[in-house]
């Protein structure tokens, strides 16, 4: 589960932003929270913001942090990294900045602890990266690491609670590689919970990464497909069910003029049939091929629909840029509607998601800790919730109160 993103001198966003998912002591919308050890945690988070103010950079910012951790301990001597720092000020040579916080597994036991990471980098080299953990809310210093510029070396702090081969992995650990990753590629088996966190429960996506996702969907609506076909007709798309048959591809059914490499290559894969079911208007089925008669809306939402299930029921947390993208609202509704239904999300996946679509921005469907604007302020993106505004009074039309400018975060647009 996501705690909290920080984020500095990385593209549009100049001094710190903070994205956090901590929840208020607000009692409306409980169903839309869930309890920790330390936090209640909200569920969701949705960013408005005009075309160009910036919402888009702190979901790369969270991506940013994730391939670094994932890869810098494979890149060579000398590659560059991912980072761009804000370049409308005099910040250019300074590196830029990320920290999460997150609960993940303790290294010791099936429990869950929370723990905070970050580190500060520019293209060439990370200059700093600490990790502490916080089992039974008590403070823990795994590592700190600050390169010294005047020694032209790092220097290295270790908590006593972290153990293992430590003189190794410091001495791996390459400039413009993570001591993180460089120690878990060399088996230090305490860190390996928090990379394994990057890896499997952190997602980054945008609407068109699902675009060839069409397997984890089917393997996920034959393992819960009375689910499936009941959130295909809650979004209104006259589908009575869905029919997928799977069929092994045999040689001796291919062509003879295919090559006789590309039939070895073939043989064995499995060719996967989907049909919608529809009814006439006597009452009678109907097959549609979801390829070919169904709306691009249609295939899109379904092969959409079946990773989001995946990521409830393995409580991930779901990043993705413009979320309304190729959907009409009410789907968009939806896919937020299942990530706050406690019956559905049993393991607290959680949504972070930006967006243009005002017709969601209902107190109905958010808490006012849930919502974010991002704005540019002199030239730098400015990220705050709604909930930082006091005295707003209950019941107040969220989406009528923002295209009327008053949380900002709206485009300014002059006349021709």
């Amino acid at each position: 589960m996501l705690i909290e993103f920080r984020v500095s001198n990385y593209r549009s966003i100049q001094k710190e932003q903070v994205l956090s998912l901590i929840a208020n002591k607000n009692k409306i919308f409980k169903q839309n929270t869930f309890e920790t050890n330390d936090f209640t945690l909200l569920k969701s988070v949705v960013i408005y913001g005009a075309n160009a103010a910036g919402k888009s950079n702190i979901i790369k910012a969270i991506s940013c942090v994730k391939q670094i951790v994932l890869t810098s301990a494979q890149t060579q001597r000398g590659f560059s990294l991912p980072i761009t720092p804000f370049l409308l000020g005099d910040e250019e040579g300074k590196p830029s900045e990320f920290e999460l916080s997150f609960i993940a597994k303790s290294p010791k036991t099936d429990d869950n602890i929370r723990y905070r990471y970050g580190f500060k980098a520019n293209k060439t080299q990370i200059l700093e990266e600490w990790l502490f953990a916080y089992p039974n809310n008590r403070m823990q210093k795994w590592f700190q690491r600050a390169f010294d510029e005047k020694e032209k070396k790092y220097e290295y702090e270790f908590g006593s609670n972290f153990l293992g081969e430590k003189k190794l992995w410091q001495n791996s650990t390459r400039e413009n590689a993570l001591f993180l990753s460089t120690a878990v590629q060399l088996n230090s088996e305490q860190l390996k919970p928090v990379f394994d966190w990057f890896l499997s429960k952190l997602q980054v996506s945008d609407v068109s990464g699902f675009d060839n996702s069409t397997g984890v969907s089917v393997d996920m609506i034959e393992k819960h497909k009375e689910q499936f076909v009941e959130y295909l007709k809650v979004a209104d798309l006259d589908i009575e069910s869905v029919d997928i048959k799977k069929e092994k591809i045999s040689i001796e059914n291919l062509p003879a003029e295919i090559p006789e490499q590309v039939k070895k290559d073939l043989e064995g894969k499995i060719i996967v049939d989907i049909k919608t079911i529809h009814l006439k208007q006597n009452g009678q089925k109907v097959e549609f091929d979801l390829e070919k008669l169904e709306s691009d809306g249609t295939q899109r939402f379904f092969r959409f629909l079946g990773p989001i299930m995946h990521i409830l029921e393995r409580g991930k947390i779901f990043i993705i840029d413009e979320l309304n993208t190729s959907f009409h609202p009410l789907m968009t509704k939806l896919i937020i509607s299942l990530f706050h239904d406690p019956n559905i999300n049993k393991n607290n996946a959680q949504l972070i998601f930006t967006t243009h679509e005002t017709s969601i921005l209902s107190d109905e469907i958010f808490r006012k800790d849930q919502i974010y604007f991002c704005e540019k302020e002199n030239k730098a993106s400015k990220l705050y919730s709604m909930s930082d505004f006091k005295g707003l009074r209950e019941g107040i039309d969220f989406e009528k109160s923002y295209l009327l400018g008053r949380f900002g975060a709206l485009p300014n647009i002059k006349e021709i």
